[in-house]
């Protein structure tokens, strides 16, 4: 395992993330998640704590005013049970749809995205196996969850202590006060406390997020073998794909030789270059390129003219201007007119044509 984990040496490519993306797989931190619910729950009593606190005291007040009232029957407690739920789930709506609004957007945050999977969610029959089970708990994942969560519990436990530390002598002393008054004091303190935790808790949510980053992009490491065939299996074979493109040449050339016949004339560098021109007086506005080659095609388009019989005239400017800039198929551009011109018209008189 070890081995197959140092071969990983390439970054993972575009199609690996999105194939990952598309199995619910992300590099995500449920600290990260729950620092977001408590820090907009504290945001909320911040704001509208107070508004809270008289609603639930209103409750109370309410409650115990009417108790020597209440006619203890079934269906009497099922009333009550139903409008303290109401009364309660009215009270805690918007905080609850605070969070719910925040925790989706952490995790688009989280996520890079919506992500939509069905993958994580299905059937595996390897998830029923106990020693699968146990190899992920002996895992070095495993090891390190149960660090981070024991190491949260502690500094979350230590610095509760240490904030709670010099308030234990103040509790007595809240028997005294009214329930109003006792019930802001409470509140206070657990305030303060709450920014505490949220500050430890934001501490370890940054660390274990980069940590889960730098997981998971490890976990998508690839090997060079990898990277070599998803490339073929995106673009095909390089070797095949060579063999296509040489084909396609091949075709264009023998295409191309075919038309070698119908010229009037080849212009020759004298021996590397051979361009081939045709010009029909009463068709063609210019004279045309339809063959030209370098090397051995030059050669070739040679060989083809001297069967049938085509002048072959020597110009070597003539012959690299117009293998340079002008493509098979293009008529030649009006700054080579006259040169091409001339070359033709010595060629009709020679054939005793007309130019």
């Amino acid at each position: 395992m070890a081995e197959d984990q140092e071969s990983r040496t390439e970054n993972a490519t575009d199609r690996k993330i999105q194939k990952t993306r598309e199995k619910g797989q992300v590099a995500k931190s449920m600290e990260v998640n729950s620092v977001a619910v408590i820090l907009t729950s504290l945001i909320f009593f911040t704001f509208f704590g107070m508004s809270f606190i008289n609603g639930v005291l209103d409750l109370w007040r309410e409650y115990f005013s009417a108790s020597g009232s209440y006619v203890v029957t079934e269906d009497s407690m099922h009333h009550l049970l139903k409008v303290t739920l109401e009364k309660l789930f009215y009270l805690l709506a918007p905080v609850l749809f605070s969070v719910a609004v925040v925790g989706v957007m952490v995790n688009y945050w989280q996520n890079d995205g919506f992500l939509l999977s069905w993958e994580p969610l299905s059937l595996k029959f390897n998830k029923l196996n106990p020693l699968e089970g146990f190899k992920k708990i002996v895992s070095v994942d495993g090891f390190v969850n149960l660090f981070k969560s024991m190491g949260k519990i502690a500094v979350v436990g230590v610095t509760v202590y240490l904030s709670l530390a010099g308030q234990w002598e103040m509790a007595p002393n809240l028997m005294e006060l009214p329930v109003e008054q006792a019930l802001l004091m409470v509140a206070d303190e657990a305030y303060y406390l709450f920014i505490k935790v949220i500050a430890v808790l934001a501490v370890i949510a940054g660390v274990d997020y980069a940590y889960q980053r730098y997981q998971y992009n490890k976990n998508l490491k690839m090997t060079k073998q990898e990277v070599i065939d998803e490339r073929k299996d995106m673009e095909g074979d390089p070797r095949i794909k060579a063999r296509i493109r040489q084909k396609q040449f091949e075709m264009f050339r023998s295409r191309m030789m075919s038309k070698v016949p119908e010229a009037e004339v080849i212009i020759t560098n004298p021996t590397h270059l051979s361009i081939a021109i045709k010009y029909e007086r009463n068709k063609d506005v210019a004279p045309m390129v339809i063959a030209k080659g370098s090397g051995y095609v030059a050669l070739k388009i040679r060989e083809i003219a001297k069967e049938h019989k085509i002048p072959i005239m020597e110009d070597k400017p003539l012959a690299q201007t117009l293998f340079k800039t002008v493509d098979i198929g293009e008529v030649i551009p009006e700054t080579m007119y006259k040169a091409v011109a001339e070359i033709l018209a010595y060629i009709y008189k020679l054939k005793n044509k007309t130019f």
